[in-house]
């Protein structure tokens, strides 16, 4: 029996989408991908130094902790640590290093200084032994985020 002249069967090909709907689809997902991978880019940024600045904060506490306890900040004799196996047993802490992130420690002699250093890319975040406040940790190079 025919229906608007197809059969049933006939008319089941018929059905679909014009060129013209699956380009405007195709464009109206461009459009918002061009919306979301930068932002997407600004919140990885954002997170990473979020963690370096936490990471850094967390350091700073712990070398408190052993300066109150041992008189004097962990002393390196003005030689960088980068191990972040030696910093973390030596303060008690557990930095994580997180995609790449990597961590420095140094001291004056006598252990009355230090400065620590995150770094992530062309992102590097510093603190020193001065209280923390808005400018420790501070955002040593690169276009940082605020902190």
């Amino acid at each position: 029996m025919k229906r608007n002249g197809f059969t049933p069967l006939e008319k089941t090909f018929l059905t679909g989408f014009t060129l013209i709907e699956l380009i405007v689809v195709v464009v109206l997902i461009g459009i918002i991908a061009g919306f979301a991978i930068p932002n997407y880019d600004k919140a990885i940024r954002k997170a990473h130094e979020r963690d370096m600045s936490t990471q850094m904060m967390a350091l700073h506490a712990a070398n408190m902790i052993y300066r109150a306890n041992a008189g004097k900040y962990w002393d390196t004799a003005t030689v960088p640590e980068t191990a972040l196996s030696v910093i973390n047993s030596t303060l008690g802490i557990n930095i994580i290093s997180n995609d790449g992130t990597t961590y420095s420690y140094t001291s004056n002699v006598g252990g009355t200084t230090f400065t620590a250093t995150a770094r992530w890319g062309a992102y590097t975040i510093q603190i020193d032994q001065n209280p923390i406040s808005g400018t420790n940790p501070s955002c040593a190079t690169g276009n940082c985020l605020t902190l």
